[in-house]
Parts: C-alpha cells; structure tokens; sequence
C-alpha cells in the first residue's frame, strides 16, 4: 500500500499555490491563476512544463492554464476574470476554479489516487460557503493534462468525504506555524493566546483574528487594501510619468497584468529609452500599505488585546515596514518559518491534512479545559435562611 499524499491547494487571486507532503518530503508548486479557452488549435512549444493545456478527454474542448493562458488570452479575458475572482465571494463555482484545481492537485499526485487535501476560503465566505465547495470539489476527477511537448496523459484521482478538509485561508497560516513537519502540534502558545493573521494577497487582504480555532467575528473582516490597489495607482502614474516627458504629450497606458515586472525592477522602458520609476512604486506602496494598516488598527482596537499579529501572503514583503511600525514586537513574520509567504498557506494547509487525517484527542489539552470547573460549597445556615419565612398574620373583618 502507497503512503498517503497530503496536499495543501490555495487557489488565491493571482496564483494557486500547492504543497504536498509525499513518502516524508515536501514539495511545492506555483501555477498562475488563469484559464482560457483553446482558440488557436495545435500549439507547438519547447518542453516547458509551465505550458499546461487541460481536457476531459479527447475531442473535447481544449484549455490553457496558467502561464499558457495569459499569454494567449486577450485584455479583455484578463479583466473578466480578475474582476469575477476578486468581487465574487462564490469563484468556487466557475468552470476555471474547478479546472485549476483539478490540474494543479493532479500534478501533485505522487503516484497517489487518493490524496488528502486540505483547501481554504477568504474569511468572509468561509462560513457561507465552506459545505457547497466540498460538495463540488467531493468525488472522481478524471481529465487529460498536456505539459509543453509531452503527449497527453490521463489523470485519476477521488476526494472522498473524510479526505477533504475546508478552512479559512488565514488560519492555515496559523498551522503552518503551529504545527511540525508531521502536523504535530509545536506552538501550543498560538492556541492560548489572541492571534490575529493577517493573510495580504493581490486582489483582497483577509484579516483573522483567533482565540484556538474560535474566530473572533468582531475582529475579523475582508480588506479591499491589497497589492492590486498598488497596481491601480501605478497604473495612473506611469501614465502621467510618460505623458509628462512625452514630446507628443500621448503617455503610455500599462495594463495591471504587466506590472509586477514593473515593480521588481522599478524601471521602465519608453520609446527607447529606460526610466527609473523606483520613487513612483515606493510612494504607491506607502499610500496602500499605510492605509490597510491604518484599518486594521482601528478594526483590532489598536491590538490592546491581541498577543500576536502574524503576517503572511504573497503582498506581506512590501506591506511589512508599516506593520513593524505600527505594531511593533507583536509581529511574527510567516516567512521567518521557513518558506515563501506566499506559500504559508499551502504548507499549512498540507501540515493541517496530516494533522486531521491522524487526529486523536490529546489528554493534556482536554484535562486543561476541564479546570474551568471548580468544587465549592454552600454553607447549611444560607439554606436554612432560605428555607424559614417569616408568617405574618393578616387581621380578618368579621
């Protein structure tokens, strides 16, 4: 019998990260969130595993995913589904959400065909939403996958009942913290103390706030202060930065999607010549950032109560100046445990698949809530004080 295969899948706004767990190593996978139609029939390229086609079978519509799809997907594709992940709290139930999971969960397989997968939702559709997107992603997956040159293959594999787990995407941060490689618990103190996580990714930034695996509802919320926000505004600049040295005054409109090279170089190249933009993307991240933390101090109660703030996400790296600033030494930084940021999550995830998957109730933990109870007495004369009254005789008209 094959070892089980653990796998953490979140499929975020930008990108679908997965991490599996297969015969005790870790392996970990990047996919671009997009999906697009096949409309430009046989597609010839060099063995690039990132050129990823999906089907169900032969003969049947034919999709792009991932890094394949943005390039052959138009403007207008781009922004239709940026803006349906980014406004619908229901993306689960898109054709493309089922298909990227299907391929990126499927290419994590190890040989497995029945993996545990642990998957997560914002924070303010978790509760809504967390039983219908089992009910969907529950049962057989059988499709074809075609990686760069390679032929087509087929892939199998069910999710039954008891080896699908749904939780919050910030609180997988929290157990890729808490819990060893195993899914064993490590940090007992994060389930004592008041933690908030605060998970800031492209389209949406999710704060958590925790008391053991309670939410804390009041302090908990879905912030529109994200990376995107950085993009929007940069957008708008560049555009008056090239209309101002622009002998024609024309300008150049850079679309969202090619601004994260923009951002990593902080130049850009116009008709000819390249720019240092560097003051442009810092001041567009200091306007966000210092509005999301300004938020999430109010939202927290400027954290008084809150023993830990653990950042975590793909947009935590530039966001974290203002956090350290704000917050000071209640920060715990996800990617000081080990791996990416933006792959807190999955590694959570997955640790959280073995923990479920193995669950027995620990001793200590229980015989710890059970203190809440205390013995005491009642004195005998306070019963018999509430047992004597006092009969006062009331005068009858004759």
């Amino acid at each position: 019998m094959n070892s089980p295969v653990y796998i953490g899948n979140d499929q975020g706004y930008y990108g679908t990260k997965v991490v599996s767990k297969s015969n005790g190593k870790f392996y970990k996978m990047f996919i671009r969130n997009m999906v697009v139609p096949n409309r430009v029939g046989e597609i010839t390229y060099n063995n690039d595993p990132h050129n990823i086609m999906y089907r169900e079978r032969e003969g049947d519509r034919e999709w792009f995913c991932g890094k394949l799809a943005v390039e052959q997907s138009g403007d207008d594709e781009l922004f239709d589904s940026h803006k349906r992940r980014l406004f619908s709290p229901t993306w689960f139930r898109e054709q493309e959400y089922q298909i990227m999971f299907r391929v990126s969960t499927g290419l994590m397989l190890q040989g497995s065909n029945e993996p545990v997968v642990s998957v997560a939702l914002p924070t303010d559709s978790y509760i809504d939403y967390k039983e219908e997107l089992k009910r969907r992603l529950i049962g057989r997956h059988s499709f074809e996958v075609k990686q760069g040159n390679l032929p087509w293959r087929r892939i199998e594999f069910e999710i039954k009942k008891e080896n699908l787990y749904v939780i919050s995407q910030p609180m997988a941060t929290l157990f890729h913290i808490a819990l060893d490689r195993d899914g064993k618990l490590l940090n007992e103190d994060l389930f004592i103390q008041k933690v908030s996580i605060n998970d800031l990714g492209f389209g949406t930034s999710d704060i958590e706030t925790l008391h053991g695996e309670t939410i804390i509802k009041r302090q908990s919320f879905t912030s529109r202060h994200a990376m995107l926000n950085v993009y929007t505004l940069l957008s708008k600049r560049l555009l008056e930065f090239t209309r101002g040295i622009d002998p024609e005054n024309n300008g150049k409109e850079y679309p969202i999607w090619s601004l994260p090279r923009i951002v990593r170089s902080g130049e850009i190249s116009f008709k000819g010549k390249t720019h240092d933009i560097s003051d442009i993307v810092n001041e567009s991240i200091r306007e966000v950032g210092e509005a999301l933390v300004e938020e999430v101090w109010q939202r927290l109660d400027f954290g008084d109560d809150i023993t830990y703030i653990i950042l975590t996400g793909g947009a935590s790296i530039p966001f974290k100046p203002f956090y350290r600033e704000r917050f000071g030494d209640k920060l715990i930084f996800a990617e000081d445990y080990g791996i990416d940021a933006q792959f807190a999550n999955g590694f959570g995830l997955c640790k959280f698949s073995q923990s479920k998957s193995k669950a027995q109730p620990v001793k200590d933990l229980l015989e710890a809530a059970a203190t809440i109870q205390q013995e005491f007495t009642v004195p005998d004369h306070l019963s018999e004080k509430g047992a004597k009254k006092k009969v006062v005789a009331v005068p009858t008209k004759k």
